[in-house]
């Protein structure tokens, strides 16, 4: 069956525009009164002609996360004066990040149809993402930072219970080697332990100067303990003074109290290191 000749104006615009242009009936049944050929372009080839013939072509390829927000759209249980972010996968597989602006159409007080235009945001997204890890990593260790634990930690009071253990790190030698020999050797010794702690764990933060901190969500003390020992024979070899602390929890989401015990055993570690000198 032929779809339905959308109004003249919106097919106007829409068969020249790289944006996504649709009308889309929700009653008596579901189908596209009109689907703007750029779908194609941004989808695949065959995209517009297969969701004319059967809608669900085109709602089968939002991202399973992103199901919700076309339920709701079509419902008009949704704020339609805000965007709706959403991933398309295409023909290759691949997904798209794109934004919507929805128009509902209601007759008797029922919704019968939505329209809307959408861009692809793809671009843009990637350009988000890679600013929000600048802004979780450090510049100079390239480890995450202090507002990525802080962050880490929030995450974690809203979650469930899991094992969790602690290493807390502090370099012994910072501040001579810094008065020795100038803040570029200085930088160079954090940047030789970030290395260290980077080949054993991927969660590991330096959290400003001399400190540093591992996180093992989901770890076995056991493995804490292995991860511990490793880390000093790694520190050894590269002969690297670091007081550690380690305190482990079998099921919180209270990283911070695991954290205070961590520094409170790494801050007596350094105190007796500094009585045998």
């Amino acid at each position: 069956m032929r779809p339905l000749s959308p109004p003249s104006t919106i097919a106007a615009f829409g068969n020249h525009s790289k944006d996504i242009m649709y009308i889309f009936e929700v009653r008596p049944v579901y189908r596209f009164r009109y689907i703007s050929p750029s779908l194609d372009e941004h989808i695949g080839v065959g995209t517009v002609k297969a969701s004319y013939a059967d809608p669900s072509d085109c709602f089968d390829r939002i991202h399973p996360d992103d199901v919700e927000i076309l339920m709701s759209k079509i419902s008009g249980n949704c704020n339609y004066d805000e965007p709706f972010l959403q991933r398309w996968r295409t023909n290759d597989g691949t997904y798209i990040w794109f934004e919507e602006y929805t128009t509902p159409i209601y007759e008797n007080g029922e919704i019968v149809a939505v329209q809307g235009v959408i861009r692809n945001m793809d671009a843009a997204k990637a350009r988000q993402q890679e600013l929000e890890q600048l802004c979780q990593r450090d510049t100079l260790t390239g480890l995450y930072n202090r507002h990525a634990f802080d962050s880490l930690i929030e995450e974690m009071i809203s979650s469930e219970a899991i094992p969790l253990g602690v290493l807390t790190l502090d370099l012994n030698d910072l501040k001579r080697v810094n008065d020795r020999f100038g803040h570029i050797a200085g930088d160079a010794l954090l940047q030789q332990t970030a290395l260290c702690l980077s080949r054993f764990s991927q969660e590991a933060f330096r959290l400003g100067g001399d400190e540093f901190v591992i996180v093992c969500q989901g770890y076995t003390e056991q493995q804490c303990l292995h991860l511990l020992e490793q880390l000093r024979s790694e520190f050894l070899k590269h002969d690297l003074s670091i007081a550690v602390g380690f305190a482990y929890d079998e099921a919180t989401t209270d990283v911070v109290t695991v954290f205070q015990k961590a520094d409170q055993a790494m801050y007596s570690e350094k105190q007796r290191t500094k009585s045998l000198v």
